[in-house]
């Protein structure tokens, strides 16, 4: 017999930061909360601010003899690229991070890493409690930073690729830069954003920032900035669910949520697809049946490419508006744009809004998508792309459902899908 409960401690800890005034809210963990907002930045390269936050940290850095002269070596490519030939290739390439990059400051992380205090001030506070580097949990912490930098790099890379030169991406059909490289005014354009970000240097940049900066702002050149959407994810739209969940008597409902990923239409002129209805006409039922308090729904601007319609956003509109599910049940997940990233950001967002993850929460979706769900190809693709296994996903008695009981390993951050990392 389950027993019912009051409202928990951490419950009422989240109503607390919740009311507190300009608090900035990131999707952490329980028991850890980031010293940073989310915004494209920290999304996608969360180990660079913290390497800022944690003190000593950052003079170190900025004043470590060997990254002093790479950071000059660096900015001298960059002075030197808008002489170059193979537009807007070289362009994109001067800031990027070379082999050689890589290996001089993981060897200077492991340098003052080893200097007394320095590690427990970043790995111990920060970065094992973040979940935001859960893939290298198990390493020493000299290896874990070595592993976050080389994350970090490579998703720096990735950016400059995919956004600089126009690379195809993971997902080419609705991730792709929105530039043709071979388009001239693509090479001018690159070229003033190349000139902008050297010429906005700061006294207290470190040797990473100014590579950040030109990352993040081909991102925004893009239009590609989905990541920063509606934060931060416990106000705005989900406010009013996750302060009616800090008041839920769990223990009389079987699932703390049901959980339905988006299906995006083709056509252009429509907000959700058809197989989204046909879920959400199947959630709307079971919440009637009283199996589950909330619904949470799931999916970003995907299908067709560029669109303006949210997939999250759209289909709590429709439970509210021909479903009658009161607006404060259902929260939104506006991010995942792939039935992966769906299991992974509905795992932080049950984390994160304090609903009980000590027991499953049900998927609904449709007969055509359920064999797929409770694949392991999926648990297969989940873990390629994610790095992490997000929780266990498991038959249910409801037709067409499937039981999934999240893993906080689903706070690792993946910088090589910028759109949702």
């Amino acid at each position: 017999m389950i027993l019912k409960t009051t409202v928990s401690g951490a419950a009422l800890a989240l109503l607390a930061v919740l009311a507190m005034p300009g608090k900035a809210l990131a999707m952490d963990p329980p028991g850890y909360t980031a010293p940073f907002r989310d915004t494209v930045e920290t999304l996608n390269f969360p180990f660079l601010p913290l390497l800022r936050a944690a003190p000593g940290w950052a003079p170190a850095l900025r004043t470590d003899p060997a990254l002093v002269a790479l950071a000059n070596d660096r900015a001298g490519r960059v002075q030197a690229a808008p002489a170059c030939t193979a537009r807007p290739v070289c362009l994109a390439d001067a800031w990027a991070w070379t082999p050689a990059d890589i290996a001089a400051v993981e060897a200077a992380l492991r340098r003052i890493a080893a200097q007394p205090g320095r590690a427990p001030a970043l790995v111990t506070a920060h970065m094992r409690p973040s979940g935001r580097f859960a893939r290298h949990a198990a390493l020493a912490d000299p290896d874990l930073l070595a592993a976050a930098w080389a994350d970090t790099a490579a998703g720096l890379n990735n950016l400059i690729a995919v956004y600089g030169k126009a690379m195809p991406p993971r997902y080419p059909l609705i991730d792709a830069a929105i530039f043709d490289a071979k388009d001239p005014r693509f090479a001018a354009i690159l070229d003033a954003h190349s000139q902008v970000t050297a010429a906005t240097a700061r006294d207290d940049d470190l040797v990473f920032d100014a590579s950040a900066r030109f990352a993040s702002g081909l991102l925004r050149m893009n239009e590609r900035t989905d990541a920063a959407g509606y934060r931060p994810m416990l106000r705005g739209a989900n406010a009013a669910a996750v302060a009616a969940a800090a008041r839920t008597r769990w223990a009389d409902y079987r699932y703390p949520a049901l959980l339905v990923f988006g299906h995006g239409p083709e056509d252009a002129q429509s907000r959700t697809g058809v197989m989204g209805h046909i879920r959400m006409a199947m959630a709307a039922e079971l919440f009637a049946r009283k199996l589950a308090p909330f619904i949470i729904v799931s999916g970003g601007n995907v299908h067709p490419n560029r669109t303006p319609f949210n997939e999250a956003v759209e289909m709590k509109r429709i439970l509210i508006e021909q479903y009658d599910i009161p607006a404060d049940r259902v929260l939104i997940e506006p991010h995942a744009r792939h039935t992966t990233t769906n299991l992974r950001n509905i795992a932080r967002l049950l984390f994160a809004a304090g609903f009980p993850t000590d027991r499953p929460s049900l998927i609904v979706t449709d007969p055509m998508t359920a064999p797929y769900i409770g694949s392991a190809d999926l648990v297969a693709r989940t873990v390629k792309e994610a790095g992490v296994s997000l929780g266990r996903v498991s038959a249910a008695e409801t037709p067409f459902s499937f039981e999934f009981r999240p893993d906080r390993a689903a706070f690792h951050v993946e910088p090589l899908d910028p759109l949702d990392p």
